[in-house]
């Protein structure tokens, strides 16, 4: 099963790893480096399975890019700078289903993303954030 995701990252060259990591896992991704690209994405066909949001994007409202992919029903992993916890807690409550730091984003991207799809709709953000311990 191909899984399609949006995601918002302002980074040029994060953006390249992002596509090329997730390409060798059967993933297509489109990445913007605006709020209304990523608004845009949502409502693209295919719709996206998930939405990526880099909490640490200067510049761009990555709180309405979150809720706006919930408001389309899209669950949404944010990755940061795991001393922010301001961000952090910002992200969760906008509706992220997970955050992790970014060295845990870079190290496992396709596993956290399959996981958090393969995470039933009722479970607890507490429990899906279990596997994500905060490290950089």
């Amino acid at each position: 099963m191909s899984i399609t995701l949006i995601a918002l990252e302002k980074d040029l060259f994060f953006a390249v790893k992002i596509r090329d990591t997730l390409r060798h896992h059967d993933m297509q991704s489109s990445v913007v480096r605006t709020l209304a690209a990523f608004e845009e994405g949502l409502t693209a066909t295919p719709a996206p399975d998930i939405a990526v949001v880099d909490i640490a994007t200067r510049g761009v409202d990555w709180e309405a890019a979150i809720r706006a992919a919930r408001s389309h029903h899209v669950p949404v992993l944010a990755f940061g700078s795991h001393m922010d916890l301001e961000a952090r807690a910002k992200a969760l409550q906008a509706g992220a289903l997970k955050v992790v730091a970014n060295s845990k984003f870079a190290s496992d991207m396709p596993g956290l993303l399959t996981r958090l799809l393969n995470t039933p709709a009722d479970q607890t953000t507490a429990d899906v954030d279990a596997d994500s311990e905060d490290e950089e």
